[in-house]
């Protein structure tokens, strides 16, 4: 056949195209996932730029609810039982939190000491997405004591309506939430936060 006819031939029946290989398409989902990972870093790393800018405020929440909280669960650490309905009359101080966490960690040394200073009002963390193995060694680098509840899957945060972490919720004497730092505070803060929640009976 000679070249002229050869060529024809190609065109009016081209080789078929070959789906692309597995490798291929692992490569190109790789790269998807690695730009999505990017993008939810850079919106990480813009919140946490302006949350560190200084430490957040608390803020008044107004009650949606005419009953108290009820949370109760196993220490991440201890492995014990612990509820809010143990510290009835007593306000709370609920720090939602996780070793992962940077302004978590950036909080911790200040919470701790707002525990150990104020026996006025009981500290509770709910720890959440984490592994206990990480919140034992977050406790430890932390010098807490104060016992926390473990949320491995957020669905004690999802039901508060978290918006991110850390964030620390105030609970009057009759556990209603009266005001909240939504961020990292500092010791300033959190007594800012509890005499909100003292205030209001």
């Amino acid at each position: 056949m000679s070249q002229r006819k050869a060529r024809d031939a190609r065109r009016q029946n081209p080789p078929l195209r070959q789906p692309p290989s597995t490798s291929s398409r692992r490569r190109r989902i790789g790269i998807g996932a690695i730009s999505v990972v990017a993008g939810a870093a850079l919106v990480v790393g813009v919140v946490v730029a302006r949350n560190g800018s200084s430490p957040a405020q608390a803020t008044p929440v107004v009650h949606s609810s005419s009953s108290g909280l009820s949370i109760s669960g196993a220490d991440p650490v201890s492995g014990q039982r612990v509820s809010l309905a143990s510290y009835a009359g007593k306000p709370i101080v609920l720090n939602v939190w996780g070793s992962w966490c940077p302004g978590c960690n950036d909080e911790a040394a200040d919470l701790a000491r707002f525990a150990a200073t104020h026996p006025e009002a009981q500290v509770i963390g709910i720890d959440i997405n984490d592994s206990k193995s990480g919140a034992r060694s977050f406790y430890q680098r932390w010098h807490w004591r104060h016992p926390s509840i473990y949320d491995p899957q957020g669905d004690i945060a999802y039901r508060l309506g978290l918006q991110g972490t850390p964030t620390t919720y105030f609970l009057n004497r009759q556990h209603k939430i009266v005001a909240q730092v939504a961020g990292a505070t500092n010791l300033a803060g959190f007594e800012q936060g509890l005499q909100k929640a003292i205030g209001s009976g």
